[in-house]
């Protein structure tokens, strides 16, 4: 069954809406990385990063290195892992996809340009955790970013009330920002490569979101059967 005119106009609204939020979030991260290759971050970081080290204490330590663990790659494939199985039982195949898409884009896109600026960690404070590679972008800044928004998404569709879309919206923005804080706080990253991995992971899982809103809502298809 074709989508009616009115149908596929609400979809292109949404997606121009999602498609043009990417493009901000991009956009920040073409200023960062730009501002960086051309060495005017350096101070600002340096000044942020020695700031959280001075607000170290035994408790908060414990804290972070247990939210940190949220962008590890151990949770986000296996919340992928979790979310993509409840996808296909709700028979959303396209929602499914997308979950894939987040995932494997955002790995793709950590590796190559961490190759491509082979920025080294920091080393004017000491790092709380053990960890190895390059710095920039914050690889779990990315992944959290790119994953639990694109599942915000995904949980937002099959929702009826807007308050219960908001509130999911902004806890998961709350999560991306404590796992990005947590990784300048254990000195294992510059504010700068948390800001960029978590504007480009955004803007990876808002591109997806306006892509795939062009096909059919879950929601709308199960109810037209």
């Amino acid at each position: 069954m074709q989508s009616s005119p009115a149908k596929f106009s609400a979809r292109a609204i949404k997606a121009s809406w999602w498609l043009g939020t990417a493009s901000l979030a991009f956009g920040l991260f073409i200023k960062i990385t730009s501002e960086l290759l051309e060495h005017e971050v350096s101070g600002v970081d340096r000044t942020i990063l020695l700031g959280f080290a001075k607000a170290r204490t035994p408790w908060l330590t414990v804290v972070a290195v247990d939210l940190t663990a949220l962008g590890s790659v151990t949770l986000v494939v296996l919340i992928s892992t979790v979310a993509l199985c409840v996808l296909l039982l709700l028979k959303d195949r396209m929602g499914a996809l997308q979950l894939v898409a987040a995932s494997v884009g955002a790995g793709i896109l950590t590796t190559t340009i961490k190759d491509y600026i082979d920025r080294a960690r920091p080393e004017v404070v000491t790092q709380l955790v053990e960890v190895s590679g390059l710095s920039y972008p914050s690889g779990h800044s990315l992944a959290a970013a790119s994953l639990y928004l694109t599942v915000a998404i995904l949980v937002c569709r099959h929702l009826q009330r807007t308050g219960h879309q908001i509130a999911i919206l902004a806890m998961t923005v709350g999560i991306i920002l404590l796992v990005g804080m947590t990784r300048i706080y254990l000195g294992v990253h510059y504010p700068s490569d948390v800001a960029s991995g978590i504007s480009l992971g955004a803007a990876w899982a808002l591109l997806l979101a306006g892509c795939f809103s062009f096909f059919p809502d879950p929601k709308i298809a199960g109810r037209g059967q």
